[in-house]
């Protein structure tokens, strides 16, 4: 068959030996069980890349993932074999935040894939273009959020002056602070702020190494646990939606487009079965991640789980552009064109429903 490697000969070969072991004598023909096993898993093997069409042969990606519960769609994945399913074999390489993936992807070789949250993409767009967000996996408008010492006096927001508040610099942690300081009408030079990285930030609340600190789930959770009648959650009336998306570099998009469109249908129905098996998806995470139940049960149901590429990812990239700008955070004296950061062929061909971009 054309395209097809030649596989016959050895199928009939094959089969031509297991007609004269048929043929000889019961007792005489002493085959190793363990050969024999060994023997079969070669033919199925050999067999599969046989009936594999040259357009679908596995394909490597290096995956730089956030060790957090909005990461689920890739532990499902994973757990479930849907890249292997996809002829894609992935590596996976973890980190505490987003934004250090995405700064180790684009300034180190050897990561195809990044997940981040919306403020690293937003913070390198201001020196670089050469990478782009290929599809929103999950969103949340409760992640983000400040949890305060309630024995340092801290039980709302003016509260927090004067006081020393942990945060990861370049993160939704710190857009997130800046959003509820303008929403309480404070200033920067009211408080300050320390960074750390997620991990690190409940353990210096616990310590008392700061007063408060805004971050995401599980570490939030974790502070809460430990600290107990100490810790005071400040409300944030919704005032943030973080998105979480998968970044590529633009070289590896433009190499690897069909491959790029095998991850994403992996990724979808990894997403899929998370809607339909909501408790054994759980039941992975935790495994995967090594955590606790009750986190995620606690938190589980804050998430969306959903491939999508819409306007909502220009508008808050944008605003969070004119936050950094306006806080002087960054000296780019405009707002990048975000649309150049924008890869809509992948999840237009697997998903094309989600993908609601203006113009496109």
């Amino acid at each position: 068959m054309p395209g097809r490697p030649e596989c016959e000969g050895m199928d009939r070969s094959m089969s031509g030996s297991e007609n004269d072991l048929g043929r000889r004598p019961e007792g005489k023909v002493k085959i190793n069980r363990r050969f024999k096993f060994a023997a079969l898993l070669l033919v199925l093997m050999v067999l599969a890349g046989c009936s594999r069409k040259p357009s679908e042969q596995v394909a490597k990606i290096v995956l730089g993932v956030e060790t957090a519960p909005h990461s689920s769609p890739v532990w499902v994945a994973e757990n479930k074999g849907y890249f292997l399913e996809q002829g894609l074999t992935v590596e996976i390489k973890e980190f505490e935040s987003g934004r250090t993936a995405l700064r180790t992807m684009l300034n180190a070789e050897g990561i195809d894939i990044v997940t981040a949250a919306q403020t690293p993409v937003v913070f390198n767009s201001f020196s670089r273009n050469d990478y782009a967000i290929v599809g929103g996996m999950v969103y949340s408008e409760n992640d983000v959020k400040l949890l305060a010492r309630q024995d340092r006096g801290i039980t709302a927001a003016p509260n927090l002056k004067g006081k020393t508040v942990g945060m990861t610099a370049g993160s939704s942690g710190e857009f997130f602070l800046g959003l509820f300081m303008s929403y309480f009408r404070m200033r920067a030079s009211d408080l300050k702020t320390v960074d750390l990285e997620p991990a690190q930030l409940s353990q210096a609340l616990i310590e008392g190494q700061a007063d408060a600190i805004a971050t995401w789930e599980p570490y939030i959770y974790e502070a809460r646990k430990v600290l107990g009648d100490k810790a005071f959650l400040l409300s944030s009336g919704g005032i943030y939606r973080t998105d979480f998306y998968f970044v590529a570099r633009k070289a590896f998009i433009q190499n690897n487009s069909e491959t790029l469109e095998r991850f994403l249908r992996a990724i979808e129905k990894a997403e899929g079965f998370i809607r339909k098996n909501n408790k054994e998806a759980k039941e992975i995470v935790a495994q995967r991640l090594k955590m606790d139940r009750t986190i995620l049960n606690e938190t589980w149901d804050d998430f969306r789980f959903a491939l999508f590429l819409d306007q909502s990812i220009l508008t808050s990239l944008e605003d969070e552009a004119r936050w950094a700008i306006r806080s002087r955070l960054t000296d780019a004296p405009k707002v990048p064109n975000f649309l150049g950061y924008l890869h809509v062929d992948a999840l237009k061909a697997v998903k094309p429903e989600a993908v609601q971009i203006a113009g496109d």
